[in-house]
Order: C-alpha cells, then structure tokens, then sequence
C-alpha cells in the first residue's frame, strides 16, 4: 500500500528470511564467519543461539545461498517428534524416501547417503530449527550422525539452531558429548540504539528509499524502545508506521505516529531480555517428566564416567562402508 507513495521497489520490513535484507552487525556477521568456517572446514556440529526474532533463519539461508555449489541441506522445523519419524524427514529433506522399515535401517540408507555425497564432492548439511524442543534421546542420536569421518574431515555438517534455552539444554548430563562435540557456537543479540537506526536505513536503502529521511531520529528513538532492538519486532513497527503514513499522506514519520501504534495495540512491545545464565540453568525441558515426590535420602554415589566411544575412521575409500558398526546401530534401536 505505502510502496507508490514512498517511491519504493519492495516492501522494505517484510518477514520472509530474505539474504539480500541481511543486515550484518558485529553479532550478525561474526556468526556468519563463524558458521561458514565450520561447515567449509567440515567440523562437524555447530550451534547458533538467540532469541526469537534476531535473525537466525536470515542468516542460515545467506549461508545457504553462499555455499549452493557446494552443499545440499536438509533444514528441518518441527522438532516435535519421536526420532525414527525425524530421521525420515531428514531423508525426504536430503531428496529420498528412505525405504528401511525400522531405525537401524534407515539409519544405514542415511549414512549410505553421505558416503556417496562425499565421494562425489558435496557437503551435506543438516540444520535443525528449534534444537531446544528435541528430546535428549533424539539429539544424541543426531550427533552419533556426525560420527562418520574420514581422517581429516566429518561427512556431514550439523547446524543447531536454537533460543537461549539451549545452552541451558546441552547442560544436562546426557548430553556432556554433544555439547563436547560443538566445533563452532555463535550468539546473536538484540541490536542497540545505534544499529537499529542503521538497520532501518540499510532495510529502506535496499527498497530503493535511496538517502531520503522517512523516520525522525525521535521516531526511530520510539521503534527502538519498544522493539527492544529485536529485528522481527522492528520489522512490524517501521511496516505498521509505513502504512499509516501513507493514509495520512504524511512525508515523515514522527515519535507520536510511531507511539500510537502501540497505544491502539497493532505492534506488541518486546519482551524483557532473557534471564542471567544461572536462572536459564534452572528451565525445565518440555520433554521432562514433572517432578516426582522428594525420596529418601541417601548417601550419594560417586557417578561412573564412561569414556566416549571413538569415532568411524575412513582411511582409505574402500573404507566407507565399513565405517557403518551395524552394532551400535542395532544399539539405539
């Protein structure tokens, strides 16, 4: 609707994860840096954290649009199930429907599938959404995934992405290997005054705004403070202050324009940043059970460490397939 009266190309503050919209703070592009680096180096696993509405899907399809000669991905959403079902979807994600009837088979067709993508060169990778809503079981599994190596190099590549959450998750003790295995760990913020303005300016300029000034700096004091220097929330406000500009053929959006929104309730202000990282450590995952009655106590037991199971080494090319132990498959059945 604003687009003719503000002389634009496209929608400047749309929601979609447009590469092109990326705006690259220092949070934001070290995280960038630093997940290229894992999956160019084929470390294995690594992890992105932050809250809802910064950027992280943003930020996985620029990688993605970066690396398209080389990787094929697997991006998966719904986390919400039991893991022979997601390691189904990984497949159908990957480009074939897995015709093994139970885990240890899919499990080998998966495993199959990477070898064979290695040999011809490309990298598959996984990424999973919403990490902090899979079951302990279902993410260790997925990292007994990144288990196939060759000596120098894992054969498929492992994006968790996830809210703050998650670092309080990979904190449980079953999953002590994972969170060892973690190559790579980059953590996005809110943006401060400043980069909210830039953002705004960059996101209008990429529209076709060019230099022209369509938010007062008060105005953009006003969608800071109630965004809370969360992008997705920026988004909604600068969208919403467009639209109601152009009805009122206004040039410039001002703090009272951009107050009312709020005011009449057409934008929602941010949340209250997350807690301290001791209170986050006390968050319970949805997946357990709820508190059982206090039992007798007892003298406690010094735990038993178990040492970690070594990797699947390939050496050679006639080692692949014999890096698939059908015995630890057979094991997590």
């Amino acid at each position: 609707m604003y687009l003719k009266y503000f002389k634009l190309k496209e929608e400047p503050f749309a929601t979609t994860s447009d590469p092109r919209f990326l705006f690259r703070s220092t949070a934001h592009q070290e995280a960038l840096e630093r997940l290229i680096a894992a999956i160019t180096k084929r470390r294995g696993i690594a992890a992105i954290v932050g809250e809802p509405g910064l950027g992280k899907s943003t930020l996985v399809r620029t990688i993605l649009t970066g690396l398209q000669e080389s990787v094929d991905f697997a991006w998966i959403f719904n986390t919400t199930m039991e893991s022979i079902d997601l390691l189904r979807l990984i497949c159908r994600e990957f480009g074939f429907t897995p015709k093994g009837e139970n885990k240890a088979d899919v499990l080998i067709e998966l495993y199959t599938y990477f070898i064979q993508a290695h040999k011809k060169g490309r990298i598959p990778l996984l990424i999973i959404d919403e990490a902090q809503n899979l079951d302990p079981r279902v993410l260790e599994e997925i990292r007994q995934l990144s288990n196939l190596e060759t000596v120098s190099k894992k054969l498929v590549q492992i994006i968790l992405s996830g809210q703050p959450q998650l670092d309080a998750y990979l904190d449980l003790p079953e999953l002590v290997q994972l969170k060892q295995r973690i190559s790579y760990k980059a953590v996005l913020n809110r943006l401060d005054f400043e980069d909210t303005v830039r953002y705004v300016n960059f996101r209008l300029e990429i529209a076709g705004a060019g230099n022209r000034e369509i938010f007062s700096t008060a105005a953009l004091k006003q969608v800071f403070e109630i965004s809370g220097g969360i992008p997705r929330l920026i988004n909604q406000i600068c969208d919403n202050a467009m639209t109601s500009a152009a009805q009122q053929q206004s040039a410039m959006i001002d703090a009272v324009m951009v107050r009312s929104l709020l005011e009449r309730g057409e934008v929602m202000k941010a949340p209250t940043r997350p807690q301290t990282a001791a209170a986050v450590r006390t968050w319970e995952h949805p997946s357990q059970d709820k508190p059982k009655p206090a039992a007798p106590k007892v003298k406690a037991q010094p735990a038993k460490i178990e040492p970690p199971k070594p990797d699947r080494i390939i050496e050679t090319e006639d080692d692949l397939f014999e890096a698939i132990d059908l015995t630890e498959l057979i094991s997590v059945v």
